[in-house]
This record gives C-alpha cells, structure tokens and sequence, in this order.
C-alpha cells in the first residue's frame, strides 16, 4: 500500500488528536513513535523550537456570553457590509513596537509522555469500535450534507428550517472550521471540495462591522492552520489564507499598548481611524489568542504575530498575583489600563481557554520557557482550593465540579455559585495534561474526578444530556455519603420562585415539590441552564483521558454521550441544539454552530479511532519515496513499490533498483549516480550508496533506534500488524473488512487425527493468523469428512463391538477400533465377493451359464457387512431420525475430541462444516447448470466434464461429477459447498489447505467453477499445498497418528529433561514443560522448508536444542524472558531510557533487523510460507546470541542497563510476536545455568529459578550462533538445506520473476492404486481425487499457492529442492 509522507501527519493526527491539534508539535517527542517522524515543511522557520510538526486550531470555543446566547443575525444586505481598502492598501500604523519579542530558541526540552500504551484488540473489541466509529462519520455526513446543501460558504446552517445565519463575518466559518474533520475522516472529495470554496473567500469585506477578534481566531486562523498541517501543507491556499487572517487581525492590536481590541470595528481601523483597548472585556477573548498566532509565526517567519499574543501572556503574568484571588484572573479585565480588578473568577465560560491555554503553548514552545509552566502551576493552587468542589450524588460516586466563585471584601471571603458547566468540562483534559507534562501525579485523580463529573452529568438527565449550566450540592466531609434531605433542603433555597403558596412549605417541601415540578434529578440542586448546544468540552475531556489512561469504560461512556445526543437532535437536514435536556422529548431550538462538525463529532470519531493507523514499515518507505520523488521525478507511489529489503546489511537496508522505474538500462546507471548525488538531507536515512544501477539506503542509527524500540514497546503485540490491509477499502474503515475463509485440517470423523492432518492443520492455522494480521476478517472452517456409507459400516460395527464406556472415554479411538474390527470381517467377505465375480467375468468369457455364479454373489452381497452398511447410509439419506442420531451422536463427540487435540495446537475452528452440510438440492442444482451451460456431459451412463477438448485444460483430463447410479461425487459436493459459501459469507478469498496429492482435483474444481459461470467464485479460490511427511511410523511400526506423535515427542522431551537430575527436580511441571517443547518441536520441523517439499519425519532432530529448531527457538524466548525479570526494570523505566546509549553495532544491527519484521509480515503474505518467517526469526535469534557478551545487562551501569533492556525487551516482542503468528506458545521461565550453554556463550551463571519450565537445563550443549556440527556429516547437510532455504525464502523477490503458471507445472505418475476402504490418507483431506474407473491417479506438480522457482517443478522426489539447487 502506498502511504506519502504528506499524509502521515494526518493518519497520525487522526489517531492523536486526543491533546487537540494546536500541539501536534510536542506530540513528536511526547508520544513517541505514535508519531514517527513529522514532516517538515520547507517554510517552517528553522529558528523556531520544536518539531515543525502542526498543531491546529483550538476546540474549546466559549459563546460571547455565557449566561446570554448570541442570537443568529439575520442575512444582512448589501448596504450592511462593511468594505474597507482593499488589501493591497496597508492600513496605517499609529502604535507600532520598537522591538519584536523573539520566539525562544534552543533544542527542544524532553516532555513526558502523554498517551496510553494500547495493548491488541480482541476482534469483539475491533469490530464494536468500528461500528461507532462509522456511526460517527454518518452522522457527521448528515449534517454536513445539510450545510451543504442549504448553507454553503456561509457561517452556520439552520438546521430545522434550512437557510443560514451569519454570525462570523460571513465568511463561511463552519465551511473553515470543519476543513481538519474532513481530512481526518478520509472524506477526501469533499474537502478538495472545501479548498475550492475557501480559494473564493474575500477578507477583505465582510457581512458584519464588527468583529469578534477570539471567534474569528479560533474559527477561521485555527481553521486554516489545522487543515494545512494536518493535509501536509498540500495546499498552500490554506497557509496564504491563514495569513491574510493573521494580517487583518493584527491591525486589532494596533492600541497605545498594544492589547488587541476584542469586538473590534475593523473596517474604521482599516481607513485609518485610532482606537484603544477595551475598558471591560472578557478575560478569555484577550488570553485564547496563544496557539493560533504563535503556529502562524513559526510557518510564516514572522515574528510580529508571536509579539502580538506575548505581550498579552506578560501582562497576564504580571498581574497573575496581584488579583482579588491572587493566580487567577477575574472574568472581566480592563484591557486598557491592563487591571484586573473584577472579583469574578471561573474556568468556565468567558475564562475557559485562557487557563486550557497554558499547558498547551508549553508544548507548542517545546517547554523552551518555563512561563507558561510557571503561570498554570500558580493558577492550579487557587483553582484546586477555591473552585474545585466534590458534590454529592445519589450513588455516592466520587467526582469533581468546577465552579465560579465570587471574592467579596466586606466581609473578606470567597462565595462559591457551586455551579457547574458544560464549558468547563475542559478541565479534566487540560489537567491531566497538565499532570503529565509537568509531573503533577497527583493531578491525575484529580482529572479522573472531573472527567468523571461530566460524564455523571450526561447520566442523570433524562435526556442523557448534560445541562449548559447547574447546580450541585457541595460535600460536607471526605466520606460525602447522599444525604436527601440535605439535597431537598438545598433545592428548596436554590431559587426564589415557586408555583405556589410556599409559606408554610419547609425548605425540604419545596425542595420536593421542586424537584419533581422542575425535573431536578437526584443530585442536581438547580438547573439555570436546561439546554444543549451540541457543544464539545465534555467529550473532549473523556477523549483525552481516554487516550491518556486506555481504560475502555471512557469509550463506552462516549458512546453513550452520542447516542443520546444523537437520538435528540437530529432533524431531517442536520442536528440542532435542544432547549431542556430534562425533557424526554426536548424541543429544538433553530441553530447548529460550527464546532458541532469542527469538534463535537471530530472528539467522538477520535476516541473511536484506531491508535495505531500507520504502520512503521509503510512509514519509512514513504518517507524515502517522498524525498526520491522530485529528483527522479516519478511519482513517490510508484519507487515506493519498488523499494525492498535487503538480505544482508552491507547492501543496506532498503534497495532501489533504478531500471525498475522505467530507466533505459543504458541509462540507469547515470540515472542512479544524479539521483544518489541530489538526494535530500534526511533525519532517517543517509544519502544513497550507488552500486551500478542500485540505490542502497542505511537507517542513520540513532534515529532508527529511536524510532524503532519505542514502537515495538508501545505496538507491543500489533507491532508488524497492518490492519488496513484487510481493509475493503484503504481509506474507509467504515466499508468493512475483506473477508477470507480459510479450510483447513478436514480429518474424516471417528478415525484418529494423522499426519497428513497434521501439516495440514499447522499451515491453516499459521494462514488464518497471518490474515487475521494483516486485517482481514477470517473465518477457520473445519471441512468434516462425516458422510458417506462408512457411517453406515461404523453404526453396525458399534452394534456388535460397541462400549459405552469406552466411547465416552476416548470417542475416536473406540470408534476407530471397532472399525478396524468390522473390517476385519467385511475385508473376507469382499475378497470371496471379488473373487466370485473374476470366476463370472472368466465364465462369461468362456462361454458358461453364469446363473449360479450371479445367484451366489447376490447371496454373499445380501449378506455382506458392506450391503448392511448401504442400507444403514440409504436410511440417513432418507432421513432416517433414528439413524442419524447415531450419526450425529458420533459426529458430535469426534468434533469435541478434535477441539481437545486443536487446543494443544493453539488452533480454534468458528465452524466446522462437512459433506453432510451440503444439501442434495444444492448438488442438484450444480448439475443441473453444468448440463445446461453445456459443460457436462454423458460416458456411459455417468457424468463427466471432458477438460482435454481444451488445449489449455488438457493436462485436467475428465472430471467424473456424478456416478451411473446418480449418486454424488467429492467434487460434486465440493462444486455446490464453494457456492454455497460464497452466498453466505460473500468472501473475497478462500483457502484450501490441502496435501499436494489433491492438486488436480483443486484444478479441476476451480476450472469447472469458471465454466459453469461462477467466475467469481473460481478467481477468489486458492488451493494452499503442501508435501508429504516421510517415514511416518511409530516405534512399533504402526501408522503414525498425531496422538502418537505428540506422546512420542513428549515422552523424548522428557527424556532429555531427565538426562539432568538436578535440574529436572526444579521444573514445576515437567510433562506439561515436556508437552510445550514436544508441540513446538513438531510444528517448527514442519515449517522449516517450503510447503511443496516433502520432508523426513525426525525424532531427533525435531528434539534438538542444537541448530535451528524448535526447543531452541523456544528457549531463545526463554532467555529474554529471564534477563528481563532479573534486570528489574519496569516499562516506565524502559520508556523513559537513553536510547543513545545504545552505539555498538551488535545494537544497531539487531534494530535493523527489528525494523524489517512489518516488512516479513507482509512479505509473507506473499509467500503464503511459514518458513519466511521462520527463517527471520532463527536469524533475529542467532543475533541476540552473538550480543549477549557485548551487550550485557547485569552490572552494566544504571542508564545503560536501561537502555540495553528497552533493546532487549523489544527483541524478546518481536520474537513473542513471531512465535504466536506461527501458532506457537512462547516458554518465559528458564535459568541459565546449563554448564555448557555458559561456557559456549562465556556467559555468566545466574541464579536458577523455579517455577514453569526450566529449559537451560535442559539443554546438552549450543553454540553460540545456534549451529553445532555433530560427529556425521549429517548437520552439515542439514545446514545446507537450511541455508538455501533462507536464501530462497528470504527474498521472494529473488525468484518471483522466474515462474509460470500453476497449470504448465503438472507432472503426474502412472501409479494407480486401489482406493483403500479403511485406514488413513496422508493428504490433508480424507478423500483422494478419484477417477470414473474408481481408481486413484497420484498427481503432483511443483507449485503452490504462489509460483515457485524452477527448480522446484517437481516434488515427487525425497531429495530437497533447496539442497539440489544448492
């Protein structure tokens, strides 16, 4: 997938948006690698602190006045707008500043983390949060489409009677202010759409004279400066309007001392006329203009904006102390003399953002000041004593309330109002930043008890809605127990109106009658402000500490604050404000302000989001592609899909090879030297290296380490995910997920589970986990073997030798012994059948009466067990209840023992079918539309389809699809189960898991699909193939089940635990510890080489700790594991390491490779081999090894052993993650105290350590790089083979282009062999491909679900492919 580096910061921001835009720069350091690498604008001023990350506009957005709504002017005429000169005539200056104030410069100081570590999803989890999350975007697709439509390019829409409002100058600022929300929900056409409109825009004229200078601020400068740096800086019309914004309200602080005039008469300042500073405006109109003209000085350079807000932040910290409630300021402030001398203080409307500010132009300054940490730290004093106030609820919840208080002089004290407001829902955001960034712990319960209070506010009306403005009852002591007549008694003084005679009511009466009269809720005291304006303070609170502590009870409370909003303010154009969320049914009121679609939803759809949308390995391929693109001048999408990994470092670690762009060979070499030459700086990787007509590109170390390590920490199991993978559509989350069947195991009920299963199972499973990864919604079905007369045979066979007892206790195995027996009888009985009809073939030849012959076979065939057990299947056929109760008794109980035995194998099935779920109908059908298409046709009375009239389809030959008596065949069924299953779960992909021995039969089923007109159904089916287990057999020669296996490897396991006494007493389980290894052992021997190839079943090696296997991949985890416990480190101390620390090149290249795994996980998707990852896993492996002596931890000194244990931590991730994509269950507990590991590795001895497995002593011997050579030579070919398969599986790319279609890749044998009546089939899937003849025809050829190389054409030979090539 192609992803440019433009877009990054949108993806991320999406996901991050959780500390609102304004500081997307601190987000770089703060949240680590959530936010790889920003991108750097060209026109970010390089003297500005900070990541020239974007920050963007503000989302608290305070009303003119909190207790008086404005009301929506009405569209204004032509003789009403306000033109003042035109913009190239510069307005005159009558109080310009001697000097500008300069931004603080200096490397950027460390910030503390803000965001949670989100841990995987379940797939639950997953697919509840997408539903939310596309209930968000449809419901902001609703109203915007209502503004669109009936108000377009104006400033609000009137969402109940169309038409719009003009209340922000007219310039369209809900179109502004929701540009960022376009982008971030991907809705990409419409925002192009947008840009076109805000190219028109004229600021040099107006619809209003006068201007709201903070409105305008946030509105429109915040609006254009988080769409530019959220898209990019794709569209420079967004930063060239921001400017012309940024000018015209410059001329506001044009005053003797240069504080802005807040309701400013602009178009008289334009023409000259003087003007001063406000005598009595509000605090937060003059102290929010921070963030949105610093942001537009550091991309503009001009250095007058950031002047222009700083001036105000130093008379704000001047007087900060020397108020009527010294560190806070009042409401209201005379601007023009710069007192403050009101005696009213709150942090809600008319003061909000002025304290939301602070913490935030920290982050944005990149803490180069301790101004701003100084003034909200001074603030925090008064704001915890005076204004916070815990209030008692009916359930005793223990939350916070911020208030407005009152200072009065005579007599000297502070009065609190104990009213709450939805403005000052901001709070528990702005101070768990705040506890964060400033390392104030203690204020993040004081965050959660605000957050919390909102969020019992939304709970407790009737709406579900919060109120605009209320009272609550403050609590008289820490343990604050409900107290209703307390309550009462406060509800009956709260107000001085009541509707009737009150004289002889106590206050606890009134409160009643009140109560119940005026909707009060439990809890509530008074309600001054019953409505709701679809504002965004208190989502955005939940949102952040969402984001700040991964708890999800904050996602479900948010889903629940938009339901309920939703549910009551729709309307058929848009969503409207209420008037009393007290009511069930509340009446709405004709208004939809701008931050309804520019915050509210943009809160609600980011809570919703994905944390991790981006993916390392597309990011640092997008960022080379980005810088490449202008000096190759190709497009960045097309060198980003050919830039690839390199198998060894000396080649770097990304290739390009330049003729691969479309560059003439004679010109590729030229072409590579320019590019290579003109390649830009780059914080992430060094200038190419040219090597002829490749570019080889190297990570810069230590920021790839930076990058790398705290990612994998962060990502923890999702790192080397890509969810949008299995996107249906890239951008769109809400389209859904491609889905993908996958078929595998398919073992033929009550006969024990065999090797052919076995392989068939491990690989089904490893491809149901790499799907699942990559995002794609997978459905594991278990294709039951469960009809056809055998059942018939088994239901008579347990009449004669049947155990209830038996059956109950192992299923399978008694089901399988009795059929064993009943073959033992019917196998005479069909001999002497067989040989009676060779004496009536020789008879008829010889000319004899054939009376008595036909007369005797009849009687052994009516006799015959087999004939019984026709007749048993022909009842199930019919219907018979009896009969397939015993049928489905059996089937039920095999089904619950095969989930035991996957269980073992990490494997889980959501649903097993079978032959017997494929209705009679559904063949019939098939059959019916071959006949009819013209594809089948008649051979003696059966059916076939004849694939050799096709010279492309000889090699298929005929494919019988029903018998002469009319019954159905395996591909019959298997023709009408691929299109049953497409209807019902409408797949893109389905996979067969099956043995090479039924590639013909896949071949033939698929063509015929295409035949017959299921197009679709046939190009989204694969047939996933693999090669033979040799030498399967047990000890006493038997057929080698898998219970047999994994007892035989268990039981070897232990063997070896056992060999040290000493040890073994240690393990706390040894036969659970000895099961664990043993199942590993199975499966990595299994995965070693490609699935084509067949392979040797070997006890002992598979056993091995030596070489490349399974216990000793196993006991590599192991290790981490324990170094990991003894270092003692926890994950904050991880988080917070030196990672510069870190410059041995044991170091460097083990990152490196960290780096590539998202590159093996999609590469393997590819591949469809599990040998691609294992091959990266061995090799991550035999590096950690080789570090250990270099790199150690014990002893080290305290910041390194930090830093070495973050290195560490994330190796021993990767390989946990590597381990459970393969299906395997990572061992933690070990010691190293195996004397000959530690003197091979010179390690030193550590403390033993009991508990679960204990694998180090179990271990006779390793070699340092997981190599040792035996006394034969017989490890020498092993490494050979293991060898070529790294070099042929590592890089697929290296072979891809060497291949050919699957159907040219044919070679089949003449070995026909009987089909066996009994006993088990080594292919995957019980039946054969079967011939009209009945016969059985071994056919194999080299490919498997993806081409393979040449040398791998045929794979009936025991000889390795990988050795013969190499």
């Amino acid at each position: 997938m192609f992803l440019p580096r433009r877009k990054l910061t949108a993806l991320t921001l999406a996901c991050c948006v959780a500390f609102s835009l304004w500081y997307f720069n601190y987000l770089q350091t703060s949240l680590g690698p959530l936010l790889p690498y920003t991108q750097h604008h060209p026109t970010t001023p390089q003297s500005i602190p900070g990541p020239a990350a974007p920050p963007s506009k503000t989302p608290t957005q305070a009303p003119i006045n909190d207790h008086e709504e404005k009301e929506p002017e009405a569209a204004v005429t032509p003789s009403t707008v306000a033109k003042p000169s035109a913009p190239s005539e510069k307005a005159p200056e009558h109080y310009p500043v001697p000097s500008l104030i300069p931004i603080p410069t200096g490397t950027p100081v460390a910030i503390a983390r803000i965001q949670h570590t989100f841990g995987i999803e379940t797939q639950e989890e997953k697919a509840e949060r997408e539903e939310r999350l596309t209930a968000v975007k449809q419901s902001f697709l609703h109203s915007w489409g209502g503004y669109k439509k009936h108000a377009w390019k104006e400033d609000e829409l009137v969402p109940i009677a169309g038409g719009h409002a003009t209340t922000f100058g007219g310039w369209g600022a809900t179109l502004v202010d929701s540009l960022d929300t376009l982008w971030m929900m991907g809705l990409k056409e419409d925002f192009e759409e947008a840009i076109k409109a805000v190219e028109e825009i004229d600021f040099s004229t107006a619809k209003l004279n006068q201007l709201n200078v903070f409105e305008t601020t946030i509105r429109y400068l915040g609006g254009f400066l988080g769409a530019y740096d959220l898209s990019g800086g794709k569209y420079p019309v967004l930063l060239n309007k921001a400017k012309e914004v940024g000018d015209l309200l410059y001329g506001a602080f044009d005053t003797p001392n240069r504080m802005p005039v807040t309701r400013w008469e602009w178009a008289a300042a334009r023409k000259g006329t003087k003007q001063e500073a406000s005598e009595s405006c509000l605090i937060a109109e003059i102290g929010s203009l921070t963030l949105e003209f610093t942001r537009l000085a550091q991309l503009t350079k001009d250095v007058k904006f950031f002047d222009a807000i700083q001036r105000i932040t130093n008379v704000l910290d001047e007087q900060q102390n020397k108020t009527a409630l010294p560190g806070l300021w009042p409401v209201i402030m005379d601007a023009k003399r710069t007192t403050f001398t009101d005696i009213g203080f709150t942090l809600g409307g008319m003061a909000d953002s002025t304290y939301e500010y602070l913490p935030k132009q920290h982050m944005l300054l990149g803490g180069l000041t301790q101004q701003y940490q100084r003034m909200y730290e001074a603030a925090m004093v008064p704001i915890q004593k005076h204004i916070f106030f815990r209030a008692m609820t009916p359930d005793n919840q223990d939350i916070l309330v911020s208030s407005g208080v009152r200072v009065n002089q005579s007599p000297n004290e502070i009065v609190s109002d104990f009213n709450g407001q939805h403005l000052g829902c901001f709070t528990g955001g702005m101070v768990g930043i705040g506890a964060k960034i400033f390392d104030r712990a203690d204020d993040m319960k004081t965050a959660r008890q605000l957050v919390d209070g909102c969020i019992w506010a939304y709970n407790h009306t009737q709406t579900g809605i919060m109120p605009e403005i209320f009272r609550m009852v403050p609590c008289e002591d820490e343990r604050c127990e409900w107290d209703e007549a307390r309550w009462l008694k406060v509800v009956g003084t709260s107000t001085d109106t009541i509707e009737r005679d009150s004289d002889a009511m106590t206050d606890e009466q009134k409160g009643s009658w009140l109560a119940e009269n005026q909707r009060i809720p439990q809890g509530f005291a008074a309600i001054a402000d019953r409505r709701y304006i679809l504002r965004p303070e208190a989502i955005e609170s939940v949102f952040i500490f969402y984001r700040m502590t991964g708890e999800k009870k904050y996602q479900d409370a948010a889903w629940r604050m938009f339901t309920a909003i939703e549910n009551h303010t729709r309307t058929d154009i848009a969503n409207a404000a209420i008037s009393d969320v007290t009511l069930p049914q509340p009446p709405k009121d004709d208004r939809m302000e701008s931050f309804w679609l520019a915050e509210t939803l943009k809160y609600f759809y980011a809570i919703f989001a994905d944390p991790e949308v981006l993916s390392l390995d597309e990011y640092v391929l997008s960022h080379i592609s980005e810088l490449l693109a202008p000096v190759a001048d190709k497009p960045a999408k097309e060198i980003y899909d050919r830039l690839s990994w390199t198998q060894t470092f000396d080649k770097g670690d990304l290739g390009l090879a330049v003729p691969s762009l479309r560059v003439p060979p004679k010109e590729a070499g030229d072409k590579a030297a320019q590019w290579g030459a003109n390649f830009p700086i780059s914080d992430l990787v060094e200038r190419p290296v040219v090597a002829g007509t490749f570019l080889q590109f190297f990570f810069k170390p230590q920021p790839l380490i930076k990058l790398i390590i705290p990612s994998i920490l962060k990502k923890k199991t999702a790192y080397g995910t890509n969810p949008k993978l299995g996107l249906r559509y890239e951008s769109d989350v809400s389209k859904g997920k491609k889905r993908i069947i996958v078929e595998f195991s398919s073992p033929n009920i009550a006969k024990p589970f065999h090797a052919g299963h076995l392989r068939s199972t491990i690989i089904g499973g490893f491809l149901s986990n790499l799907y699942e990864a990559a995002g794609w919604d997978v459905t594991r079905m278990n294709y039951l073997g469960d009809w056809g007369r055998q059942f018939g045979l088994l239901a008579y066979a347990f009449e004669l030798y049947g155990s209830e007892e038996k059956l109950q206790k192992d299923p399978i195995g008694h089901l399988f012994d009795i059929y064993v027996e009943i073959n033992k009888i019917s196998k005479p009985q069909e001999d002497e059948i067989k040989e009676k009809k060779q004496e009536l073939e020789q008879a008829s030849t010889d000319g004899k009466d054939p009376a008595q012959l036909e007369e005797d076979i009849g009687i052994l065939e009516s006799k015959s067990i087999n004939e019984k057990a026709r007749q048993y299947f022909k009842r199930m056929e019919d219907g018979d209840e009896a009969a397939l109760n015993i049928w489905k008794r059996f089937r039920d109980l095999s089904i619950e023992r095969y989930k035991k035995t996957y269980a073992r194998l990490n494997i889980h099935y959501d649903h097993y079918s079978g032959e017997s779920q494929v209705e009679m109908e559904r063949m019939d059908q098939a059959a019916k539309q071959l006949h009819e298409s013209g594809v089948s046709e008649d051979s003696k009375g059966a059916v076939i389809v004849d694939l050799t009239k096709n010279p492309k389809t000889k090699k298929l030959g005929k494919a019988l699809v029903r018998k002469r008596d009319g019954s159905s065949l395996y591909l019959t069924r298997d023709i009408g189960e691929a299109v049953k299953r497409y209807e019902l779960y409408n797949f893109d992909k389905m996979l067969y898991v099956a043995a090479s021995q039924q590639d013909l039969h896949f071949a033939q089923l698929f063509k015929i699909l295409e035949l017959m007109g299921n197009h679709e159904v046939a190009e989204k089916c694969l047939h996933i193939n693999f090669g033979m287990v040799l030498g399967m057999s047990t000890r006493k020669g038997t057929v080698k089940f898998l219970d047999d296996i994994l007892r035989d490897v268990g039981e070897k396991m232990h063997e070896v635990m056992m060999k040290n006494q000493a040890k073994y007493e240690q393990v706390e389980n040894p036969e659970q510890t000895a099961d664990t290894l043993g199942i590993t052992a199975v499966m990595v021997q299994d995965m070693t080489g490609k699935r084509i190839n067949n392979y040797e079943f070997s006890l002992e090696r598979m056993t091995s700790f030596e070489g490349d296997t399974g216990p000793y991949l196993q006991y590599a985890h192991a290790r981490l594991c324990s170094i990991t416990r003894k270092a003692g480190l926890t994950a904050e101390d991880l988080e917070a390491a030196d990672l510069s620390l870190l410059p041995e090149s044991h170091a460097v290249n083990l990152v490196r490779a960290l780096s590539s795994w998202p590159d093996v996980v999609q590469n393997t998707l590819k591949t469809q081999e599990p040998v691609t990852v294992l091959s990266y896993l061995f090799k991550m492996t035999h590096m950690l090894s080789s570090s250990y002596d270099v790199l150690k931890v014990v002893g080290s000194e305290p910041e390194t052993k930090k830093a070495r244990m973050a290195l560490y931590e994330a190796a021993r991730q990767v390989l946990n993650n590597g381990m459970r994509l393969l299906g395997l269950n990572p061992v933690e507990r070990h010691d190293y105290s195996s004397e000959a590991y530690s003197n091979r590795t010179s390690m030193s001895a550590g403390a033993s350590v009991s508990g679960a497995a204990s694998l180090s002593s179990l271990i006779p011997s390793l070699a340092v790089l997981g190599l040792l050579w035996g006394p034969s030579g017989s490890q020498l070919t092993i490494f050979c083979q293991d060898l070529a398969a790294s070099m042929s599986t590592l890089d697929p790319r290296r072979h891809l282009a060497r291949t050919h279609p699957v159907m040219d890749r044919f070679s089949c044998t003449e070995d026909y062999r009987d089909r066996p009546e009994a006993g088990p089939s080594l292919t995957g899937r019980e039946n054969d491909v079967q011939h009209q003849d009945g016969r059985m025809k071994k056919c194999q050829h080299g490919a498997g679900s993806h081409e393979q190389t040449r040398w791998d054409l045929h794979a009936d030979s025991h000889e390795s492919s990988h050795a013969r090539w190499l």
